[in-house]
């Protein structure tokens, strides 16, 4: 587990103690589900996928490291104020997935929640 302890441990041993992040396994023959990208969106469909089909075979592709993207530049908008009925209770899910994932899979995903203010809004 990452800590502010081992954080500085590493540092002045020279990071030499710490394991892989991911893994890097060979491809199966098949999969269940195939994520492509995976930036905040990728990680946290791949993560529901693999909590509720706990048995499936997921692939999870990137082209560049895990959790880049807009995740990686704490840009990522995760918010369910999107102003349509049909998709508000689809982005409060999303909120609740977001809320326990970084403890669960023991990496910061730079989550912060803040509100938003709409000063204007347009369907145009």
């Amino acid at each position: 587990r990452y800590s502010a302890y081992r954080v500085v441990k590493e540092a002045l041993g020279g990071h030499r103690g710490w394991r892989p992040l991911w893994r890097n396994p060979d491809p199966q023959p098949a999969y269940d589900y195939v994520v492509v990208g995976g930036g905040g969106h990728g990680l946290a469909t791949a993560y529901y996928l693999a909590t509720t089909f706990k048995r499936a075979r997921i692939a999870l592709l990137e082209k560049s490291w895990l959790g880049s993207g807009n995740i990686g530049r704490n840009t990522t908008i995760i918010r369910s104020n999107y102003l349509l009925p049909g998709n508000e209770p689809f982005y409060e899910f999303s909120m609740k997935l977001w809320e326990t994932m970084e403890q669960d899979l023991n990496f910061n995903a730079m989550v912060s929640q803040r509100g938003i203010l709409n000063l204007f809004h347009s369907d145009g």
